[in-house]
């Protein structure tokens, strides 16, 4: 390809430039098309968005949001490819400030809501822990598609809004609109999330029935999880075997959540067991297998599941957890002292973990599954990568003013508590989106309702 283009260096404009860049991109060669890009003589908008575009497309979002901000700032006029690539990372990546800089740019730029950026612009709210304005968006657009519609539906559910999603998807069907398999992710989630097993039951019959979307693992895996929470687990464990798919092990993992959360231990120790020969290297079903031993006071075969967790050379996946603050994104890490304001940081844990202390909370250390000491265990919980974001965001972020976390992995139930305590002992609001959903925290409750 660059070895055509070389030959032919009268016809080498800024068209024929994109062209290539695009080939690259498309080829998954991003480095080579951002070499060739920082060659270009001209480069116009559409050579800006397609590298944005192509950064996007290989995960690395980070680079995609720096580069449309410098896009920005050279005077560049966006066009839609460029806002709507923009908005998707910061979608994924749950950066409210990035995302906002996008949107102030197109008003800024005075460009329309068209379709394709008013879908972007409420899965970037809804992704960002801003579902109220994702639904300002999604309501003034003069134009809607099945991708907003979808955007904001399964948003409404990230945030435990079942019965306002479950409406929307009403609305979405009186509209003549054909739901695709995404569509009935979010509503599955939805009456999963608010209890509705009658809804999600009729639901699930109709995808296949009236609107020919067959049932996928992720649709399964919904179904799964509500019957879980409704305590229906013999009826969530015939679903699975009556898959006409290889069920995923995750569904499993869903039953095993809801045996611990109804006290089903004998039950729980049955499917624990099998998840762990199925999965043996993912430490999650150890903690929650230890964890059910741990409920009915089987403290020897807690032992064992640490022994055995320790001998399969299993080891918990590296959390971390995200926050902006004055225009840069900070990491952190289990533990981590790396961070220019670490001592005031742990400082100030320090000060919020003695009036937690004073208001009656009490560490519990049963998700530690290292054979060590309980104090050692509160210790290990006490640093936890979203308590040092917490402690943080107490520096940074205005009193008023919501704390946001993005984690990678499921909140851990004692940093759950530990987070609602803070809000109730402090007056402060945090916003947690871990791997599975979000968590708005306010006076000491969660929007989970303490199930996730």
């Amino acid at each position: 390809m660059r070895r055509v283009f070389d030959e032919l260096p009268r016809v080498r404009d800024v068209v024929t430039w994109n062209a290539v860049l695009a080939g690259y991109v498309r080829a998954g060669m991003v480095r080579v098309a951002r070499e060739m890009f920082e060659e270009m003589p001209v480069r116009d908008e559409v050579s800006w968005s397609t590298v944005v575009g192509g950064y996007v497309k290989e995960g690395e979002l980070d680079v995609a949001l720096a580069l449309f901000r410098d896009m920005v700032e050279n005077g560049v006029r966006v066009n839609e490819a460029a806002v709507v690539t923009a908005l998707s990372a910061a979608a994924q990546l749950g950066l409210l400030e990035h995302g906002r800089f996008v949107h102030q740019v197109v008003h800024q730029e005075r460009m329309p809501i068209s379709v394709n950026i008013g879908a972007a612009m409420v899965d970037m709210y809804a992704k960002c822990g801003c579902v109220a304005v994702a639904r300002e968006v999604f309501d003034g657009m003069p134009r809607r598609d099945v991708f907003a519609w979808n955007a904001m539906i399964c948003g409404l559910a990230a945030h435990g809004l079942g019965q306002d999603a479950v409406e929307l998807f009403e609305q979405f069907l009186a509209e003549g609109l054909s739901p695709t398999n995404i569509t009935f992710v979010g509503v599955l989630n939805a009456c999963s999330r608010f209890g509705l097993v009658a809804e999600g039951r009729r639901y699930f019959e109709l995808m296949a029935e009236k609107y020919s979307v067959e049932p996928e693992m992720e649709h399964y895996g919904c179904m799964v999880d509500l019957l879980g929470r409704a305590g229906l687990i013999q009826e969530a464990i015939e679903l699975i075997e009556g898959m006409p798919i290889a069920p995923d092990p995750v569904l499993w993992g869903t039953v095993l959540s809801a045996c611990k959360k109804h006290g089903l231990v004998d039950l729980g120790i049955k499917v624990g067991n099998k998840l762990v020969e199925l999965e043996p290297a993912h430490d999650g079903h150890y903690v929650l297998l230890a964890s059910i031993y741990a409920k009915a006071k089987k403290w020897d075969e807690v032992r064992e599941v640490r022994k055995l967790m320790s001998s399969r050379g299993t080891s918990k996946s590296a959390g971390w957890s995200l926050m902006e603050a004055q225009g840069n994104v900070h990491k952190f890490l289990v533990g981590d002292r790396d961070h220019k304001d670490s001592v005031r940081i742990y400082n100030m844990l320090d000060m919020i973990n003695r009036k937690l202390a004073d208001a009656g909370y009490v560490p519990e250390v049963s998700s530690v599954l290292h054979d060590i000491g309980d104090e050692e265990k509160v210790h290990a919980i006490k640093v936890h990568s979203e308590r040092l974001a917490i402690a943080y965001g107490f520096i940074v972020t205005e009193v008023g003013n919501p704390i946001r976390i993005v984690k990678n992995l499921q909140v851990c139930g004692d940093c759950h508590e530990f987070s609602k305590m803070v809000t109730k002992v402090f007056n402060r609001e945090i916003i947690v989106r871990d791997g599975s959903r979000f968590h708005h925290m306010k006076e000491g409750k969660c929007s989970c309702l303490d199930y996730w």
